[in-house]
Protein backbone atom coordinates (compact mmCIF):
# COMPACT_ATOMS: atom_id res chain seq x y z
CA UNK A 1 0.00 0.00 0.00
CA UNK A 2 1.67 3.38 -0.47
CA UNK A 3 2.18 5.56 1.98
CA UNK A 4 2.50 9.37 1.50
CA UNK A 5 2.93 12.21 4.04
CA UNK A 6 3.16 15.09 2.26
CA UNK A 7 5.23 18.17 3.53
CA UNK A 8 4.73 21.57 3.72
CA UNK A 9 6.39 23.70 1.25
CA UNK A 10 6.05 27.65 0.60
CA UNK A 11 4.56 26.87 -2.82
CA UNK A 12 1.94 25.20 -1.00
CA UNK A 13 1.62 27.00 2.35
CA UNK A 14 -0.79 26.37 4.87
CA UNK A 15 -4.03 28.69 4.52
CA UNK A 16 -5.53 28.05 7.83
CA UNK A 17 -9.50 28.39 8.43
CA UNK A 18 -10.87 30.32 5.62
CA UNK A 19 -14.46 30.82 4.26
CA UNK A 20 -13.31 28.44 1.19
CA UNK A 21 -13.20 31.41 -1.03
CA UNK A 22 -15.48 32.72 -3.36
CA UNK A 23 -16.62 31.00 -7.02
CA UNK A 24 -14.02 31.17 -9.35
CA UNK A 25 -15.49 33.27 -12.36
CA UNK A 26 -15.35 30.50 -14.73
CA UNK A 27 -17.58 28.05 -12.57
CA UNK A 28 -21.22 28.69 -12.27
CA UNK A 29 -24.12 27.28 -9.76
CA UNK A 30 -26.72 25.41 -11.16
CA UNK A 31 -29.76 23.03 -9.25
CA UNK A 32 -31.24 20.08 -11.21
CA UNK A 33 -34.36 17.59 -9.85
CA UNK A 34 -33.77 14.38 -8.31
CA UNK A 35 -36.52 12.36 -7.41
CA UNK A 36 -38.12 14.70 -4.86
CA UNK A 37 -35.65 17.78 -4.55
CA UNK A 38 -33.65 19.74 -6.25
CA UNK A 39 -30.21 19.20 -5.77
CA UNK A 40 -27.51 22.37 -6.28
CA UNK A 41 -24.17 21.79 -7.33
CA UNK A 42 -21.03 24.11 -9.03
CA UNK A 43 -19.76 23.32 -12.16
CA UNK A 44 -16.47 24.03 -13.97
CA UNK A 45 -15.01 22.66 -17.21
CA UNK A 46 -11.37 22.33 -17.80
CA UNK A 47 -9.26 24.15 -19.35
CA UNK A 48 -8.05 21.69 -21.97
CA UNK A 49 -9.58 18.34 -22.94
CA UNK A 50 -12.19 16.72 -20.82
CA UNK A 51 -10.02 13.63 -18.82
CA UNK A 52 -13.01 12.98 -16.61
CA UNK A 53 -15.44 13.73 -13.99
CA UNK A 54 -15.19 14.30 -10.63
CA UNK A 55 -18.36 14.48 -8.31
CA UNK A 56 -17.62 16.00 -4.88
CA UNK A 57 -19.80 15.74 -2.15
CA UNK A 58 -20.03 17.98 0.96
CA UNK A 59 -20.09 16.39 4.23
CA UNK A 60 -22.33 17.03 7.17
CA UNK A 61 -23.70 20.95 7.92
CA UNK A 62 -21.48 21.47 4.67
CA UNK A 63 -22.29 22.28 1.13
CA UNK A 64 -20.92 22.54 -2.24
CA UNK A 65 -19.01 25.85 -1.26
CA UNK A 66 -16.38 23.93 0.54
CA UNK A 67 -14.83 22.68 -2.39
CA UNK A 68 -14.69 26.39 -4.22
CA UNK A 69 -11.44 26.29 -3.95
CA UNK A 70 -10.37 23.09 -5.50
CA UNK A 71 -12.47 23.80 -8.60
CA UNK A 72 -9.69 26.36 -10.83
CA UNK A 73 -6.78 23.83 -9.65
CA UNK A 74 -8.60 20.54 -10.88
CA UNK A 75 -9.90 22.31 -13.90
CA UNK A 76 -6.58 23.21 -14.79
CA UNK A 77 -5.60 19.33 -14.60
CA UNK A 78 -8.31 18.55 -16.73
CA UNK A 79 -10.83 17.77 -14.56
CA UNK A 80 -14.84 18.77 -15.11
CA UNK A 81 -15.52 19.05 -11.02
CA UNK A 82 -18.90 19.33 -9.50
CA UNK A 83 -19.84 20.03 -6.38
CA UNK A 84 -22.44 19.24 -4.78
CA UNK A 85 -24.97 19.74 -1.99
CA UNK A 86 -26.98 17.21 -0.36
CA UNK A 87 -30.36 16.94 0.29
CA UNK A 88 -31.70 19.55 2.32
CA UNK A 89 -28.58 21.55 2.58
CA UNK A 90 -27.41 25.10 1.84
CA UNK A 91 -28.38 25.53 -2.32
CA UNK A 92 -30.44 22.14 -2.37
CA UNK A 93 -33.75 21.73 -1.04
CA UNK A 94 -35.22 18.51 1.05
CA UNK A 95 -38.06 17.26 2.98
CA UNK A 96 -39.04 18.50 6.35
CA UNK A 97 -39.26 15.11 7.71
CA UNK A 98 -36.33 12.58 8.56
CA UNK A 99 -37.21 9.51 6.90
CA UNK A 100 -36.71 11.62 3.65
CA UNK A 101 -33.05 11.38 4.67
CA UNK A 102 -32.05 7.53 5.14
CA UNK A 103 -28.52 6.59 4.02
CA UNK A 104 -30.11 4.73 1.59
CA UNK A 105 -31.84 7.80 0.13
CA UNK A 106 -28.39 9.70 0.57
CA UNK A 107 -26.75 6.77 -1.44
CA UNK A 108 -29.15 6.75 -4.15
CA UNK A 109 -29.10 11.14 -4.78
CA UNK A 110 -25.67 10.23 -5.62
CA UNK A 111 -26.87 8.26 -8.95
CA UNK A 112 -29.83 10.12 -9.85
CA UNK A 113 -27.91 13.38 -9.87
CA UNK A 114 -25.32 11.62 -12.08
CA UNK A 115 -28.12 10.34 -14.76
CA UNK A 116 -29.83 13.60 -15.07
CA UNK A 117 -26.49 15.31 -15.03
CA UNK A 118 -25.99 13.20 -17.65
CA UNK A 119 -28.91 13.85 -19.54
CA UNK A 120 -28.37 17.98 -19.24
CA UNK A 121 -24.40 17.58 -19.79
CA UNK A 122 -24.01 14.16 -21.96
CA UNK A 123 -21.09 11.54 -21.23
CA UNK A 124 -19.40 12.46 -18.32
CA UNK A 125 -16.39 10.09 -19.10
CA UNK A 126 -14.69 9.07 -15.85
CA UNK A 127 -16.64 9.16 -13.41
CA UNK A 128 -13.98 10.50 -9.88
CA UNK A 129 -16.50 10.13 -6.27
CA UNK A 130 -15.57 11.83 -3.99
CA UNK A 131 -16.79 12.36 -0.35
CA UNK A 132 -16.00 14.54 2.09
CA UNK A 133 -16.28 13.75 6.07
CA UNK A 134 -19.99 12.74 6.33
CA UNK A 135 -20.09 12.94 2.46
CA UNK A 136 -17.75 9.95 2.66
CA UNK A 137 -20.12 7.94 4.39
CA UNK A 138 -22.43 8.71 2.02
CA UNK A 139 -20.23 7.99 -1.26
CA UNK A 140 -19.63 4.69 0.54
CA UNK A 141 -23.80 3.95 0.46
CA UNK A 142 -23.14 4.75 -3.40
CA UNK A 143 -20.65 3.04 -4.47
CA UNK A 144 -21.83 -0.29 -2.49
CA UNK A 145 -25.52 0.20 -4.45
CA UNK A 146 -24.03 0.57 -7.90
CA UNK A 147 -20.02 -0.20 -8.04
CA UNK A 148 -19.48 -0.17 -11.42
CA UNK A 149 -19.97 3.20 -12.33
CA UNK A 150 -17.01 4.66 -10.65
CA UNK A 151 -14.02 4.75 -11.96
CA UNK A 152 -12.37 5.65 -8.56
CA UNK A 153 -13.60 6.60 -4.80
CA UNK A 154 -12.10 9.11 -2.53
CA UNK A 155 -12.45 9.00 1.03
CA UNK A 156 -11.33 12.47 2.08
CA UNK A 157 -10.90 12.77 6.17
CA UNK A 158 -13.89 9.93 6.64
CA UNK A 159 -13.54 7.74 8.57
CA UNK A 160 -15.00 4.33 9.21
CA UNK A 161 -17.55 3.75 12.26
CA UNK A 162 -19.18 6.07 14.83
CA UNK A 163 -15.99 8.44 16.48
CA UNK A 164 -18.85 9.81 19.43
CA UNK A 165 -20.17 12.74 18.44
CA UNK A 166 -23.03 11.76 16.16
CA UNK A 167 -24.86 10.73 19.66
CA UNK A 168 -24.32 14.23 21.15
CA UNK A 169 -24.78 16.09 18.19
CA UNK A 170 -28.51 13.96 17.71
CA UNK A 171 -29.20 14.60 21.31
CA UNK A 172 -28.17 18.42 21.44
CA UNK A 173 -31.04 19.20 17.92
CA UNK A 174 -33.56 16.90 19.53
CA UNK A 175 -33.50 19.13 22.43
CA UNK A 176 -32.30 22.75 20.93
CA UNK A 177 -32.73 22.24 17.61
CA UNK A 178 -29.93 23.51 15.03
CA UNK A 179 -28.63 26.37 17.76
CA UNK A 180 -28.44 23.79 20.17
CA UNK A 181 -25.71 21.83 17.61
CA UNK A 182 -23.74 25.16 17.74
CA UNK A 183 -23.52 25.74 21.33
CA UNK A 184 -21.88 22.12 21.33
CA UNK A 185 -19.44 22.68 19.08
CA UNK A 186 -18.48 25.79 20.17
CA UNK A 187 -18.38 24.60 23.71
CA UNK A 188 -16.29 21.61 22.80
CA UNK A 189 -14.14 24.33 21.27
CA UNK A 190 -13.74 26.40 23.66
CA UNK A 191 -15.76 29.51 22.29
CA UNK A 192 -18.20 31.46 23.75
CA UNK A 193 -21.74 29.98 22.45
CA UNK A 194 -23.86 32.84 22.85
CA UNK A 195 -21.75 35.05 20.28
CA UNK A 196 -24.54 34.61 17.96
CA UNK A 197 -26.95 36.63 20.61
CA UNK A 198 -24.64 39.13 21.09
CA UNK A 199 -24.47 40.45 17.29
CA UNK A 200 -20.59 39.80 17.85
CA UNK A 201 -19.42 37.23 15.54
CA UNK A 202 -16.29 37.89 12.89
CA UNK A 203 -17.07 36.67 9.20
CA UNK A 204 -15.94 33.31 9.39
CA UNK A 205 -18.37 32.24 12.83
CA UNK A 206 -21.05 34.17 10.47
CA UNK A 207 -20.16 32.03 7.54
CA UNK A 208 -20.12 28.42 9.46
CA UNK A 209 -23.39 29.71 11.84
CA UNK A 210 -25.71 30.99 8.27
CA UNK A 211 -24.45 27.70 7.15
CA UNK A 212 -26.22 25.73 9.71
CA UNK A 213 -28.85 27.57 9.94
CA UNK A 214 -29.63 27.25 6.42
CA UNK A 215 -29.49 23.33 6.43
CA UNK A 216 -32.89 21.15 6.89
CA UNK A 217 -33.21 20.60 10.62
CA UNK A 218 -34.51 17.51 9.67
CA UNK A 219 -31.33 16.47 7.06
CA UNK A 220 -29.52 17.85 10.60
CA UNK A 221 -30.85 15.25 12.69
CA UNK A 222 -30.92 12.52 10.37
CA UNK A 223 -27.04 13.34 9.56
CA UNK A 224 -26.58 12.69 13.22
CA UNK A 225 -28.23 9.40 13.56
CA UNK A 226 -26.43 8.03 10.75
CA UNK A 227 -23.20 9.26 12.52
CA UNK A 228 -24.40 8.15 15.29
CA UNK A 229 -25.23 4.53 14.11
CA UNK A 230 -22.13 4.30 11.56
CA UNK A 231 -20.87 0.39 11.69
CA UNK A 232 -17.63 -0.19 10.16
CA UNK A 233 -17.97 -1.55 6.41
CA UNK A 234 -14.42 -1.45 5.02
CA UNK A 235 -14.72 -4.85 4.41
CA UNK A 236 -17.81 -4.57 1.90
CA UNK A 237 -16.01 -1.49 0.28
CA UNK A 238 -12.50 -4.16 0.04
CA UNK A 239 -14.81 -6.64 -1.77
CA UNK A 240 -16.47 -4.32 -3.84
CA UNK A 241 -13.25 -2.92 -4.84
CA UNK A 242 -11.24 -6.35 -5.49
CA UNK A 243 -14.44 -7.66 -7.37
CA UNK A 244 -14.97 -4.64 -9.51
CA UNK A 245 -11.09 -3.05 -9.63
CA UNK A 246 -11.97 0.47 -7.84
CA UNK A 247 -8.95 2.40 -7.14
CA UNK A 248 -9.31 4.05 -3.61
CA UNK A 249 -7.87 6.91 -2.10
CA UNK A 250 -8.00 7.62 1.36
CA UNK A 251 -7.07 11.06 2.54
CA UNK A 252 -6.76 13.63 5.52
CA UNK A 253 -5.02 16.40 7.42
CA UNK A 254 -2.43 15.72 9.57
CA UNK A 255 -4.17 17.71 12.48
CA UNK A 256 -8.18 16.29 11.16
CA UNK A 257 -9.97 15.96 14.75
CA UNK A 258 -12.84 14.01 13.59
CA UNK A 259 -12.11 10.27 12.64
CA UNK A 260 -8.83 9.17 14.05
CA UNK A 261 -5.70 9.02 11.78
CA UNK A 262 -5.08 5.30 12.73
CA UNK A 263 -8.73 4.44 11.89
CA UNK A 264 -8.23 5.86 8.41
CA UNK A 265 -4.61 4.33 7.73
CA UNK A 266 -5.93 0.78 8.60
CA UNK A 267 -8.76 1.74 6.43
CA UNK A 268 -6.60 1.99 3.75
CA UNK A 269 -4.66 -0.45 4.37
CA UNK A 270 -7.74 -3.21 4.20
CA UNK A 271 -8.40 -1.83 1.37
CA UNK A 272 -5.07 -1.34 -0.63
CA UNK A 273 -5.98 2.21 -1.13
CA UNK A 274 -3.58 5.13 -1.51
CA UNK A 275 -2.83 6.69 1.54
CA UNK A 276 -1.91 10.59 1.61
CA UNK A 277 -1.27 12.56 4.59
CA UNK A 278 -1.72 16.77 4.13
CA UNK A 279 0.42 18.61 6.60
CA UNK A 280 -0.34 20.86 8.25
CA UNK A 281 -3.82 21.07 7.53
CA UNK A 282 -7.25 19.68 9.30
CA UNK A 283 -10.31 17.79 8.92
CA UNK A 284 -11.50 20.36 6.60
CA UNK A 285 -8.15 19.67 4.50
CA UNK A 286 -8.84 21.23 1.13
CA UNK A 287 -9.68 23.96 2.61
CA UNK A 288 -6.11 24.48 4.18
CA UNK A 289 -4.03 22.80 1.42
CA UNK A 290 -6.13 23.33 -1.82
CA UNK A 291 -2.85 23.20 -4.59
CA UNK A 292 -1.75 20.28 -2.59
CA UNK A 293 -5.14 18.73 -2.46
CA UNK A 294 -5.65 19.38 -5.86
CA UNK A 295 -2.49 17.68 -6.88
CA UNK A 296 -2.81 15.00 -4.88
CA UNK A 297 -6.27 14.48 -6.17
CA UNK A 298 -5.38 15.24 -9.62
CA UNK A 299 -2.51 12.83 -9.98
CA UNK A 300 -4.65 9.75 -8.24
CA UNK A 301 -7.37 10.15 -10.89
CA UNK A 302 -4.84 9.93 -13.64
CA UNK A 303 -3.20 6.63 -12.28
CA UNK A 304 -6.92 5.22 -11.51
CA UNK A 305 -7.97 5.59 -15.22
CA UNK A 306 -4.44 4.18 -16.57
CA UNK A 307 -4.36 1.39 -14.45
CA UNK A 308 -8.50 0.97 -15.11
CA UNK A 309 -7.94 1.66 -18.78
Amino acid sequence: MPSTRVASSSENESRGITLFDALPPRASRHTIAVSDVDLGYSLIEPTGPVRGTAVLVAGYTSSYDTFNVLLEPLAENGYRVIGLSQRGQPHSTGPDTVDGYSLAQLGSDIHTFIDALSEKLGDLGHIHLLGHSFGGVVAHEAVAQNPRRFASVTLWNSGPRDFGEGGPAHDALVADGPRGLWVLDRQRMGLDPDIDLAGDMSVIERYYFDRLMTTKPAALLAGAAILRDQIDRTNELATLSREHGIPFLISHGAQDDAWPADWQRDMAIALGADYVVLANAGHSSHGDRPNMAADVLATFWSDATTSTS
